[in-house]
């Protein structure tokens, strides 16, 4: 039950899908209609096909037949009016004898000269009333009598021709057609003919007919099954009774469905009788649910992949349009996207132009409003500091030291007054590397006096870095920090060193101390920290110069401290040196 409202809230929130259902409605739900509707047309046009193909094959089998008994009853005629055979049939003759074995070789080679079809086709036996057996080559009538049951059912035959199949008096397996008739002469049989069509003849006759598409069963005119190329577990008798029995054209054969297509020859009323399967005739219906299924297969990965090209057509647009404001949101820079066309795409195009134009403006007034404003407070507390007189003053100061002596007096007068004047003078953002370092050693100057330790400060920038532009007082807040977890406690004599290197337009610089180091949870404490104490504002100095790094340069920049927590406090951070200092930070996008 979750399934269906996420699958539903899916295609809400999904152009591309509904897109997608939409074409597949509109192209697979035809096709079905129109496999539905024509697919039983088709099936009862293949069935009618079938059965008139059926039709025609039974009245060629039956013209065959009829054609084949034709041939037999011209060529017992021509038996029984050969005088020479009449007259040696009714001799009660000896075979061994030289003058018998001659009367029955001239029979015999009578026999073979009338068999139209040859000799092994349609063979031909006479037996006569003294059992004497002359054949053109059925080596199975050579076992028959004159009253074996075969020719008793040929004696009894009514009107006198007799149809059987042959295996049903022989050890004989093949399934060969015995034609039957007996010669008479003034009421009483002479002999009995029997004419062997052997199962090639038959199957030449049936022509395409095999066994397991098509099941052929041909009765004599008294209905008896004398043939058939088909194997079934029911008797003749339960064969022929499904057959006469059958209620329009469909015949079950032990729970099988069939076709049935039946025919009587005009000569011989031979009854033929052609069962073609369901699962025959629906064999090429199931290529057509084949092919439909190919087609529905080929329409879904047509209308996935047409709907899919459309869709992306109709949403590649407004994607590029998104992903432009994206970019403005994100670096500032404006959309450079511009649709050709005359729709509704471009004006929602023009539209985010002009959003971005607005949104521009409104951060240069923003940006030149807070610059000036951060201009107005900077000149009123250096118009509150006076600094003429605190120069004229620190001056006086180490004059003063330096009549008297006292160095360390002097070495911290000039350094705080070098310290002022670069806070005080230089009212930009920006001052050069070398400015930032001078600035650092000043600093330090004054609170090695104040912590009382040895603190040095060792420097490896080269020349060519020194007039880099670097952010005003950037780095003095890391120095504070290093003096103050670094050293403090800190017996030996602190050293703090200051690298610098440019690798791909970035300048790297790193500040270790060798000092005691910093546990991970101060680090982070100093990352994160708010402020809570007076003793926490070196923190604080240091969380506003990772603020206005990143207010500064954004993603371009990195910063990170790593310690030990023992012996050293490393902090790196670098930024990108094509920066204009002198330019606004709304124009840093």
């Amino acid at each position: 039950m979750e399934k269906h409202p996420k699958l539903i809230h899916y295609f809400k929130s999904h152009f591309n899908a509904r897109l997608v259902l939409i074409f597949l409605f509109n192209g697979i739900v035809p096709v079905l209609l129109i496999s539905l509707t024509t697919y039983p047309f088709w099936f009862r046009t293949m069935r009618s096909k079938e059965l008139t193909f059926t039709y025609s094959r039974i009245s060629t089998i039956n013209q065959a037949l009829d054609s084949l008994t034709t041939d037999i009853e011209q060529n017992i005629t021509h038996i029984f009016s050969n005088e020479d055979i009449r007259s040696y049939l009714k001799e009660d003759y000896d075979e061994i004898t030289v003058e018998g074995h001659k009367k029955h070789v001239l029979i015999e080679n009578f026999l073979k000269s009338i068999s139209n079809y040859g000799e092994f086709a349609c063979s031909y036996t006479i037996i006569d009333r003294y059992n004497r057996i002359y054949t053109n080559g059925s080596n199975v009538n050579r076992l028959q009598s004159f009253h074996s049951p075969l020719c008793e059912s040929v004696k009894q035959a009514s009107p006198g021709t007799y149809y059987t199949e042959r295996n049903l008096y022989s050890t004989d397996s093949e399934k060969a057609l015995t034609y039957g008739r007996v010669l008479k002469e003034e009421g009483e049989i002479l002999a009995v003919i029997l004419v062997d069509i052997s199962p090639e003849l038959l199957h030449s006759i049936l022509g395409d007919y095999d066994g397991n598409n098509y099941q052929v069963f041909i009765a004599n005119p008294n209905n008896e099954l004398i043939y058939t190329n088909a194997v079934h577990l029911l008797s003749k008798p339960e064969i022929m009774e499904h057959l006469l029995s059958a209620q329009g054209t469909t015949v079950i054969l032990e729970n099988e469905r069939y076709e049935m297509a039946h025919a009587s020859s005009l000569l011989t009323n031979y009854h033929t009788y052609v069962l073609v399967p369901h699962t025959y005739i629906y064999k090429d219906s199931g290529n057509i649910r084949v092919l439909f299924v190919i087609i529905l297969i080929l329409v879904f990965m047509q209308t996935i992949t047409f709907s899919r090209i459309i869709s992306k057509s109709l949403s590649r647009k407004i994607l590029l349009i998104k992903n432009e404001l994206l970019r403005f949101i994100t670096t500032r820079e404006k959309s450079v996207f511009h649709h050709k066309n005359n729709d509704e795409l471009k004006e929602i195009s023009d539209g985010i132009v002009y959003l971005e134009n607005e949104i521009d403006k409104m951060l240069e007034e923003i940006q030149a409003n807070a610059e000036k404003q951060r201009r107005l407070e900077l000149q009123t507390l250096q118009q509150q500091l006076n600094p003429h007189m605190i120069y004229n003053a620190l001056n006086t100061i180490t004059q003063l030291a330096s009549l008297q002596g006292v160095k360390n007096i002097e070495e911290v007068s000039l350094a705080f007054t070098r310290m002022l004047k670069l806070v005080s003078k230089n009212t930009e953002n920006f001052v050069t590397l070398r400015q930032e370092i001078g600035f650092i050693k000043d600093y330090i100057s004054i609170k090695k006096y104040n912590n009382f330790q040895n603190l040095t400060l060792q420097c490896d920038v080269a020349d060519h870095l020194l007039e880099l532009p670097v952010l005003k007082l950037l780095l003095q807040p890391f120095i504070e920090n290093c003096m103050k977890h670094g050293f403090r406690n800190f017996e030996e004599d602190g050293i703090i060193f200051l690298y610098a290197y440019l690798e791909e337009e970035q300048l790297h610089i790193i500040i270790e101390d060798n000092g005691s180091g910093i546990k991970n949870d101060q680090i982070e404490q100093i990352l994160n920290l708010s402020c809570q104490t007076e003793e926490d504002y070196s923190n604080i100095g240091i969380r506003s110069c990772i603020e206005r790094l990143r207010l500064q340069y954004g993603n371009r920049c990195t910063f990170s401290i790593d310690s030990d927590g023992q012996s050293f406090t490393r902090i790196s951070l670098s930024y990108p040196v094509k920066e204009d200092p002198h330019a606004s930070d709304a124009s840093r996008r």
